[in-house]
């Protein structure tokens, strides 16, 4: 009974509204401009759905149509095709009633450039062998890196990526490559004429865009995520971005004057972000119509936002994000790179960021969208990438919101090396490479029964490397010492209080033979069979029996955890 009676007072909000003077008079000033601006219903023609047909395409073809016309033509087009529940839903075969004369070559030969066609025109056409090259995938690869680096290409990366793919069909995923595999490039020549653009501009974007449609309706056809699980989704991609979401009870909506309408948020969840807007969320389409233009025509930060059930989660999420001014959420088609001294390189599918700067700190989401069982991103990276101002919300296409859980790394304490002088420097260093060292150690130059004296000189370092003694001093000695300590078989090493530790180290080993390599490393995720990501830092690293890797900045100890748990990467910093 309550429920009827709740009806009867939303429909009768409704025809108060629509019977405001003012509300008419917007009405009726759209159909004039209709009338005025859009092709005639009175000559209409027939036109066979092709694949890869779009509705804005099949639009801008229409014989003698113009820009300004665009938008009363889609209506035109619904009024005229009532059997068709949703116009930018159209399948192959299907008859569609057109506005306007075709021209004459009659309405089944007008020819648009299809998906298929726009395909083959974009698609990377394989090079001859003479203009290919072999290269050798290292450690620490990505597609994205080989193609800047070794190309030289940075106009159009994803093309020249699209082109490798096919040129080495043994890559199921371009984000996974491997260490020690070998790829098929292109010459350099053949990217800039492999990358032309065959399209204008404006049919670029349209091809873009229906691509991305089809692409997206084909995954939803393979996988349907539940209902629950899609709003389990928005809600936490939602609050992430500092909004709140409400499912439950009901939304009081008072209209001026008027009433108020009573909105149930299990069946339309309210949205409030904290800018002030807040957003309905009509996610089994089964607002009114004319509710949205009720909204907006009394409020300018309440929105209304119509889902299909059958739209997936980013489908929802591009409609929410795309109805606000101070969001946007975009493809992502290059790698992203985080943190200072250690960085974190990898992929995700889409990136939210806030454009207005009022959040502090700024904060983005990325979205890494999964088919199927691959790797998830450790947590430890995930935290760190939250650390440096992004998000990143992984999402099974079938289950919804996944993730790791927390890693709990059994770590040795931090080795520091102290900088306040060049003699501790050297001494942590060698006794951490598991060299027999001493500090302040005197040592005899004369001896009585010998020579008739006794003398012996404090050294700030004595080393043993096999059966060579190393003396290493920090201060200048003269000549006679220096005379009597080489007599003796020493090897005297000269390291100075405020140089470069870097050039204290570099002393130190390279005088007894430890090897090292400075140098920026690399740590390849899927080389351990973990998620796409790579892990680098600049250092060096020292060869003993177990590789160190020496630092001189402060490294998050999670990533830390991270790097000697897979790579068995021992860090020390200075």
């Amino acid at each position: 009974m309550i429920r009827k009676l709740l009806g009867v007072t939303f429909a009768f909000v409704l025809l108060a509204a629509f019977s405001s003077p003012n509300l008419y008079a917007k009405e009726d000033t759209a159909q004039i401009t209709l009338r005025k601006t859009a092709i005639s219903k009175e000559n209409t023609y027939v036109y066979i759905v092709k694949k890869g047909d779009i509705l804005s395409t099949i639009v801008r073809h229409i014989p003698g149509i113009r820009d300004e016309d665009l938008a009363d033509n889609y209506r035109l087009i619904q009024e005229l095709n009532p059997d068709i529940e949703d116009v930018n839903k159209l399948r192959v075969g299907q008859k569609l009633i057109l506005p306007g004369r075709p021209t004459d070559q009659g309405a089944q030969e007008l020819t648009l450039p299809t998906l298929e066609m726009q395909r083959r025109a974009e698609a990377p056409q394989i090079p001859r062998a003479s203009a290919t090259s072999t290269y050798v995938i290292k450690s620490g690869d990505t597609l994205y890196r080989i193609v800047v680096r070794e190309l030289k290409e940075t106009a159009d990366v994803k093309g020249s990526m699209n082109l490798i793919k096919s040129m080495n069909p043994q890559i199921k995923d371009i984000n996974r490559i491997y260490a020690g595999d070998a790829l098929k490039l292109p010459a350099k020549d053949y990217i800039a004429v492999a990358g032309r653009k065959t399209f204008p501009d404006d049919e670029d974007k349209l091809i873009e865009k229906s691509m991305d449609r089809q692409e997206t309706e084909e995954a939803k056809e393979k996988i349907s995520m539940p209902p629950e699980a899609r709003l389990a989704v928005i809600k936490q991609v939602l609050s992430q971005m500092n909004a709140s979401v409400t499912s439950t009870g009901n939304y009081y909506l008072p209209i001026p004057k008027t009433g108020q309408i009573t909105i149930d948020c299990a069946k339309m969840p309210v949205i409030e972000f904290d800018n002030g807007t807040t957003m309905f969320l009509d996610l089994e389409n089964r607002a009114p119509d004319n509710l949205k233009k009720i909204i907006s025509d009394n409020w300018t930060n309440f929105i209304l936002v119509k889902v299909d059930p059958k739209d997936d989660v980013i489908v929802v999420l591009r409609k929410i994000f795309g109805s606000l001014k101070n969001y946007t959420m975009i493809r992502q088609n290059k790698p992203l790179t985080i943190g200072s001294g250690l960085t974190a390189e990898f992929f995700v599918d889409w990136l939210i960021s806030r454009t207005d700067g009022m959040q502090s700190p700024p904060l983005s989401q990325g979205l890494r969208i999964l088919y199927d069982d691959g790797p998830l991103f450790p947590k430890s990276l995930k935290n760190y990438a939250r650390r440096n101002g992004l998000i990143i919300t992984e999402i099974s296409a079938a289950n919804g919101i996944v993730g790791k859980p927390e890693e709990i790394y059994s770590l040795p304490p931090m080795i520091t090396y102290p900088t306040n002088s060049a003699k501790d420097f050297a001494y942590a260093l060698l006794t951490n490479c598991g060299v027999n060292a001493e500090k302040d150690v005197d040592v005899k130059i004369f001896d009585t029964a010998r020579d008739g004296i006794n003398l012996s000189i404090k050294t700030d370092i004595v080393a043993k490397q096999g059966d060579v003694t190393y003396v290493i001093y920090s201060r200048e000695l003269s000549a006679q010492f220096v005379e009597a300590l080489t007599q003796a078989g020493n090897k005297l090493i000269y390291i100075r209080d405020g140089e470069n530790p870097k050039k204290i180290m570099e002393t130190v080993l390279s005088n007894l033979n430890i090897a090292f390599v400075p140098g920026y490393f690399s740590f390849s995720g899927p080389d351990m069979k973990q998620a796409p990501f790579t892990l680098g830092f600049n250092g060096t690293k020292i060869k003993t029996d177990k590789d160190i890797f020496l630092i001189d900045f402060n490294i998050d100890q999670e990533m830390r955890g991270l790097l000697q748990e897979v790579w068995a990467a021992n860090i020390a910093v200075y």
